[in-house]
């Protein structure tokens, strides 16, 4: 084994182990009967057996033969009835584990910093977290089970130590002789089986994707489509015939020539167990009883010294693996945030100042010195070309990020003043990928929030969806789509979009940023969001983003992005009448609606 993965075991160890504490303390008194139970058991069978034989040999007293016989079978039975109970609990810690290390990946994922979630690097992390917590590992089972069995063989390994010390001391060097050997042939064969297991990740994340895209139903309709199967098909064939099988191979050819080495090493040694020990009995040195006693002893010593060996190396593995989930739980929090909290109040202003922006990684400003107030209660539309800014606009307001140069003041402080949660509860936001939830239609627009039964059918009316829900049988408690519930119901992408919109209205926040949220809607539709706009808003402060300028003219405001900056600031008619970016955009999208556009100027407006 490499030095490098033993370092990683002392640390998983402590990681896993402190939750482990921290989660079911009972687990450990389990462990620590396990392990009394599998090193101890061994004797019974190993030692009982050499007084039955010596009393048929010797005295035949019936009556002691019966007892002894009695109390092996008894033994045996009750050590079957502790190990089902051991198996018993140890499964259903298994299964505990597994969801607990699973919902606290889930927390992790979704309380980590925001910027998180789109950097590549995070994003391959948590597939190896994920991974290396599976079959992989074993997880915390797993890395219990080597431990178990790493301590419980030294228990048995100290006490055939002793058994076989007693009789015939110098047989302890040669068995320990003879091991050494096996375990130089062993350890080596483990290294290559843990690289294998480790190129077998990779192998079958590149193998799920392939079959995952086959299996999930949200590419059901471009793959019946395109005739896609059999690309898919070929891709996941080829790649298991080049990379999987070519590796397989390679493993099963070696273990076969190791696992021919390992047979003919054993039986030599075995010949010159019962060689010896033949010739012992022969001499009278010892009983036949001390020859099974001791035959036995030394397989059980074989058998712990290659178990022990096996299980540190597995140890190692297994860390090696889980060290990925440990990697990603322990990302640290990239935001400082302080801990007072905003006003209480419906009305906050909001202030960019110099701010400009770049994505982690990248060398490109997004956002190059932008300067905005926003009142309380402004209407603002945010316009542009695609790539000018306006959702990372959005990012930053909200502080999923935060800006690379300025400040953003909430009500004339520093936003990074306010705790986190808290000033993000001033926000409701409806974005262009919004997601919904195989939840009740009730529970997708309370979003986790108390339940308000009435405050539900208002927002579901102010978005025009009070009719249609109520209308089903279950109402808002129907379950939104059939993938858990035959009784679910499929909303059209307008219906969601307007589901999301429901949502926002719901929490109830004193700003509003709406992010192309009439994009799924068909023009009557988009019409009555447009009418109803000042009714869903309210007083409200709200930023709305869109490619259809339509919806500039319900806002008291436009900011005009291009390149990442504000070219142009002002109400529609000022931003008609100025004849820039606005009004070539306006007028190109205007005659697009009256006849078909010319020499693709439709572009620039979209």
């Amino acid at each position: 084994m490499k030095g490098g993965r033993f370092v990683n075991v002392f640390p998983v160890l402590k990681f896993f182990y402190s939750l482990t504490w921290r989660y079911r303390k009972s687990y450990f008194l389990l462990m620590a009967g396990n392990m009394a139970l599998r090193g101890f058991s061994p004797f019974i069978n190993i030692v009982m057996p050499k007084f039955i034989i010596d009393e048929l040999l010797g005295p035949k007293r019936p009556g002691v033969v019966v007892g002894l016989v009695a109390a092996l079978i008894g033994a045996n039975f009750l050590l079957s009835l502790l190990n089902n109970l051991r198996d018993y609990l140890t499964s259903r810690a298994r299964i505990f584990f597994e969801f607990k290390f699973d919902e606290l990946l889930g927390r992790k994922a979704m309380a980590m910093d925001f910027e998180y979630t789109e950097n590549p690097a995070v994003l391959a992390q948590i597939e190896k977290a994920k991974t290396g917590m599976s079959w992989y590992s074993g997880g915390i089972a797993g890395l219990s089970e080597n431990l178990t069995s790493i301590i419980a063989g030294l228990f048995t390994l100290s006490g055939t130590l002793y058994l076989i010390g007693r009789f015939s001391p110098w047989l302890i060097a040669v068995m320990l002789g003879t091991m050494a050997v096996n375990m130089l042939i062993m350890v080596e064969y483990q290294k290559m089986n843990v690289q294998f297991t480790k190129k077998l990740v990779e192998i079958n994340r590149r193998f799920g994707y392939y079959f995952g895209l086959l299996k999930d139903f949200k590419y059901g309709k471009d793959i019946r489509l395109y005739d896609a199967v059999g690309l898919l098909t070929e891709r996941a064939g080829q790649y298991i015939d080049e990379t999987f099988n070519k590796a397989v191979g390679k493993l099963i050819a070696t273990g076969t020539r190791f696992h021919t080495f390992m047979a003919f090493f054993s039986a030599l040694q075995q010949a010159m167990l019962y060689g010896y020990l033949g010739l012992r009995v022969l001499t009278r040195a010892i009983s036949i009883g001390d020859f099974q006693m001791l035959v036995s002893a030394v397989g059980s010593f074989t058998g712990s010294l290659s178990g022990i060996l096996n299980q540190v190396i597995e140890l190692g593995k297994n860390a090696d693996f889980m060290k990925e989930y440990k990697i990603f739980m322990e990302y640290p929090p990239v935001k400082v945030s302080e801990r007072e909290k905003p006003a209480r109040k419906p009305e906050h202003i909001l202030q960019l100042r110099g701010v400009s922006f770049k994505y982690p990684g990248s060398e490109i400003f997004v956002l190059k010195n932008v300067s905005l107030t926003i009142p309380a209660g402004q209407k603002l539309a945010v316009v542009g070309p695609n790539g000018a800014g306006k959702t990372t606009l959005v990012k930053l307001l909200t502080r999923l990020y935060d800006p690379t140069e300025g400040e953003i003041l909430l009500d004339g402080k520093d936003i990074r003043q306010y705790d986190l949660e808290e000033y993000q509860k001033l926000f409701a936001v409806v974005s262009q990928d919004y997601k919904l939830f195989a939840f009740e239609i009730a529970e997708n627009v309370t979003a986790g929030a108390p339940y308000d039964e009435d405050a539900v059918k208002e927002a579901l009316n102010k978005v025009g969806l009070g009719e249609r829900i109520e209308s089903l049988p279950k109402g808002p408690a129907t379950p939104l789509y059939r993938i858990f519930d035959r009784e679910g119901i499929e909303l059209s992408g307008g219906e969601g979009q307007r589901l999301a919109i429901a949502r926002a209205i719901y929490k109830d926040s004193p700003i509003v940023i709406l992010d192309e949220p009439t994009a799924a809607l068909d023009p009557l539709a988009e019409y009555e969001v447009y009418q109803s706009f000042d009714r869903l808003i309210g007083g409200k402060t709200a930023i709305y983003i869109s490619h259809r300028l339509a919806s500039c003219r319900f806002c008291d405001k436009i900011a005009v992005f291009d390149g990442g900056r504000i070219v142009e600031y002002g109400d529609h008619g000022e931003l008609c009448a100025r004849g820039g970016l606005y009004a070539e955009m306006w007028k190109t999208q205007a005659e697009w609606y009256i006849s078909p556009p010319q020499d693709g100027r439709f572009l620039k407006a979209v």
